[in-house]
């Protein structure tokens, strides 16, 4: 089993009981502490599922309990295929394709997380909708550099529309100088105007959090930085980070803030439901 994430890292592991080295040079970890369901499949389309049971220990290498619990390893793509012991080939007989999904903690310190089939993307809605709110994300990529769907990346411009806005303009880099807890800390040196990252994101290259996905920020004033969802570890005074700023995705922000409505995809101007739907009335 080889697993993807979306930010390129890999993990590789197999159900023999010493680590196998493949014939590309790859090797697959077996992995003491990790125990797979087992595949099925069927001739229909009827999505199957795998699950993926371990011990969570902070000193693995491969799954830890901050990565899975943090979220790093959300989306990823995990890929199963056979091979003969004697003579291993990545990839040989591939057997299926699966999304990480759910992962489900336990008092025990150990984890089970669920794979879905891609085949489920068959039976997910699709299409775009028309909203007064801008579906695209900012800068057309996370902190961490990971790059959105396209659906998700007309922000710095789709086809022959100009540039939009670029994360390196608007990346800044910070160390902490207070800590209240999880969700709030203090960077006195930082200027910007109130607001100005709210929305927007943030990560840390030092501490404890180092390597987590970044965190949606909340709030910010006067280097007062509030977050939506708490850091897994506590941060410390001195903790090194990089931010960037956010959008509320209106029309307003667009405009005024970033001077991209170009590369907006929203319809704030579209009636809604109960203002098409009235009748005239007479003067």
């Amino acid at each position: 089993m080889r697993i993807v994430a979306t930010n390129g890292r890999v993990v590789r592991f197999t159900e023999y009981p010493i680590d196998m080295p493949m014939s590309n040079g790859e090797v697959y970890m077996a992995g003491s502490g990790y125990e797979f369901s087992g595949y099925s499949a069927t001739s229909s389309f009827a999505a199957s599922s795998m699950d993926l049971q371990g011990i969570m220990k902070t000193a693995i290498t491969h799954l830890s309990l901050d990565e899975v619990s943090s979220g790093v390893w959300d989306n990823a793509r995990a890929y199963i295929f056979a091979t003969s012991f004697v003579s291993p080939i990545e990839d040989e007989e591939p057997c299926a394709a699966y999304i990480f999904g759910k992962a489900e903690l336990n008092n025990e310190n150990q984890y089970v997380v669920q794979f879905m089939a891609l085949i489920d993307a068959l039976s997910q809605s699709t299409g775009e909708t028309y909203s007064p709110t801008c579906s695209n994300t900012l800068f057309d990529q996370s902190l961490d550099g990971t790059m959105l769907p396209v659906s998700q990346s007309r922000c710095s411009g789709p086809r022959s529309a100009p540039d939009g806005p670029v994360m390196s303009a608007y990346k800044v880099t910070g160390t902490l100088t207070a800590v209240t807890d999880q969700y709030y800390f203090t960077d006195s040196a930082r200027g910007e105007a109130d607001d100005w990252f709210a929305y927007g994101a943030i990560r840390f290259t030092t501490g404890p959090n180092l390597g987590l996905k970044p965190i949606q920020v909340k709030a910010f004033s006067s280097g007062n930085i509030q977050l939506f969802d708490a850091m897994f570890y506590l941060p410390t005074v001195g903790d090194q980070y990089e931010m960037i700023p956010g959008c509320r995705r209106d029309i307003n922000a667009c405009k005024n803030k970033y001077s991209n409505v170009i590369n907006m995809k929203a319809q704030p101007h579209v009636p809604t439901p109960s203002q098409y739907a009235q009748i005239g009335r007479g003067q």
